[in-house]
């Protein structure tokens, strides 16, 4: 019997590849013969899954909290940079939503068992939710134990939904975790292909709407010389 072929977002892994090594720049191979400045694709990475998501509601849950929590920094990294203070609480707000919804995702009991199915298991984890099973299904902190997620991040969830927002500076150390425990527990175990097939796409199709652009400017300027 045939089996059914597993469908993704992305079209082939080398797509997956290219967008983890733009989330995760620090930790992509580098050609070590290229000394130059690399640029800084995360916000093309984002793009990337917000197509992705699109396309079909299957964009799996790690891809998005990458996602959400990597604008946020981005954001925290725009208000550093221009020190406006007026940014602030938009930051803040950013933080505790992308959080709480990366929290969510993974240990909300109605959802806790579809979006962790493709996260790395180790021995300890498959005896942790063992004991989850006796500890209560129900509870956040027992699925949170069960896939190795640190409870100080079900702690900050609870913060954010029911009291008072933390600082800023405390909700980017979080993310910043948040986005290692996701590295770590799915991009390193799911996304293990090549990027250098979809980064030449990527660059082939960049190339051609720069080519249509300059096209068009020149054509437009053309016009204007006419008229005048």
């Amino acid at each position: 019997m045939a089996t059914k072929a597993t469908t993704t977002p992305w079209p082939d892994n080398t797509e997956l590849a290219m967008v983890r090594d733009w989330f995760y720049p620090n930790r992509a191979l580098r050609d070590p013969y290229n000394t130059g400045s690399q640029e800084d694709m995360r916000k093309e990475a984002i793009a990337k899954v917000n197509i992705w998501t699109f396309k079909t509601h299957k964009t799996p849950p790690a891809c998005l909290s990458t996602a959400d929590l990597t604008d946020s920094v981005l954001h925290y990294e725009e208000m550093t940079r221009t020190g406006d203070p007026n940014s602030y609480r938009a930051v803040q707000f950013m933080f505790a939503f992308a959080f709480l919804r990366f929290v969510n995702a993974f240990v909300d009991r109605d959802v806790a068992r579809a979006a962790t199915a493709s996260l790395a298991t180790s021995e300890d984890d498959l005896e942790e939710e063992r004991i989850v099973k006796n500890v209560g299904e129900s509870s956040m902190y027992a699925h949170a134990a069960a896939i190795a997620m640190p409870g100080r991040f079900v702690d900050l969830r609870h913060q954010v939904s029911h009291g008072e927002l933390p600082e800023v500076k405390t909700l980017k150390k979080a993310s910043d975790d948040a986005l290692v425990w996701l590295w770590e527990r799915w991009w390193k175990i799911n996304a293990t292909g090549d990027p250098a097939v979809a980064i030449q796409r990527f660059e082939m199709r960049r190339e051609r709407r720069l080519q249509r652009f300059v096209a068009q400017r020149d054509d437009l300027a053309q016009v204007i010389s006419v008229a005048s």
